[in-house]
């Protein structure tokens, strides 16, 4: 009789904790996350080593046939000026929206023409042909960043900078009360950079 009571009361001390400490992860996780989109983006391994790259894309041939055979309709156009950066971005469901063919828009994007949008893009560093963002780390606060969307041109200011450890979340930090745009990338082999503009 003891010992099954005693037993009942372990497991109502668990189930105690066991909420406690949930609670307190939902408390915690909310609190850093209230001023924040809490988007979770894909980690991108860094393409800085040649050999690896060339051995991935001697293994897509059939990949890339099939991207032949996609219609080149893109998206819109991208255009960093002070990195000489112009490079097309395709529909989110399409084949070609993939960060080792292009600069991928991310899910959770919302485009130019939305009310308070952020479009998310991100793309390898690195020197092989896929680091399209190999010089993003060159940007500075007060540099452009220009989407080309259905006829229309948005010009973004980049106005924060920031880079957080790679582990597979990125907090964007950004006003959700303007239209932005925020380009990732990875910062070494164990950071990501964030680049964030607001449309001018």
């Amino acid at each position: 009789m003891c010992l099954r009571k005693y037993i009942k009361n372990i497991g109502l001390v668990l189930v105690i904790l066991g909420h406690y400490y949930f609670c307190s992860y939902v408390l915690n996780e909310v609190s850093v996350l209230k001023d924040i989109d809490p988007l979770v983006i894909k980690v991108y391994e860094d393409k800085s080593d040649e050999k690896n790259n060339q051995e991935k894309v001697l293994n897509k041939t059939e990949d890339v046939k099939v991207m032949k055979s996609i219609s080149d309709d893109y998206l819109g156009i991208v255009k960093i000026p002070k990195i000489n950066l112009q490079k097309k971005l395709y529909d989110i469901q399409s084949d070609l929206n993939d960060v080792d063919k292009n600069i991928e828009i991310i899910e959770g994007s919302s485009m130019p023409n939305i009310e308070n949008s952020n479009l998310i893009l991100a793309a390898h560093n690195g020197n092989t042909s896929l680091g399209y963002f190999r010089n993003l780390n060159q940007l500075t606060i007060g540099d452009e960043v220009i989407i080309n969307y259905k006829g229309d041109e948005y010009v973004y200011e980049v106005s924060k900078i920031y880079d957080v450890l790679k582990t597979g979340r990125v907090a964007i930090k950004r006003d959700k009360g303007k239209k932005a745009i925020t380009l990732i990338t990875c910062l070494g082999s164990d950071r990501q950079l964030v680049v964030i503009g607001y449309l001018k």
